[in-house]
């Protein structure tokens, strides 16, 4: 069986008894996330991830977030239900906010890889209604 099995076969239980779970994600992780400062304009960016509050885009594949758990201010796990080339799996992300909150830290998504998205600034501006 797939490591992202066992994973998620871990995690089920683990947010059946989160103390703040939530059904969506909060505004704070919502935005466009690049892998790079610099590429926040181009969506040629293969690290392109975009969050809102129950739904989540990569690269090549998107879905509906199920589940959403949060620990403190800085930290998200969610079970997504990603569709990308004809396939449909369950995903476990999880992401840890930098203090600014322009970056995040995915340490699942590539396993033994860390993945520090940056936030489009373009993005923090339209949410806050400043464009």
């Amino acid at each position: 069986m797939s490591t992202r099995f066992y994973a998620l076969a871990l995690f089920l239980p683990i947010l059946a008894h989160a103390g703040n779970g939530m059904s969506t994600v909060p505004d704070r992780f919502d935005g466009q996330w690049t892998g790079s400062a610099e590429s926040c304009r181009s969506d040629a960016d293969e690290l392109t991830l975009r969050i809102a509050a129950g739904h989540i885009t990569y690269w090549e594949s998107d879905g509906p977030i199920r589940a959403v758990v949060v620990r403190g201010d800085a930290e998200i796990a969610l079970i997504v239900q990603l569709l990308g080339e004809g396939n449909t799996w369950l995903s476990t992300p999880q992401f840890t906010l930098s203090p600014g909150g322009m970056q995040l830290t995915d340490t699942v998504t590539v396993p033994g890889k860390t993945l520090v998205p940056y936030k489009s600034p373009d993005a923090v501006r339209t949410r806050l209604g400043t464009v």
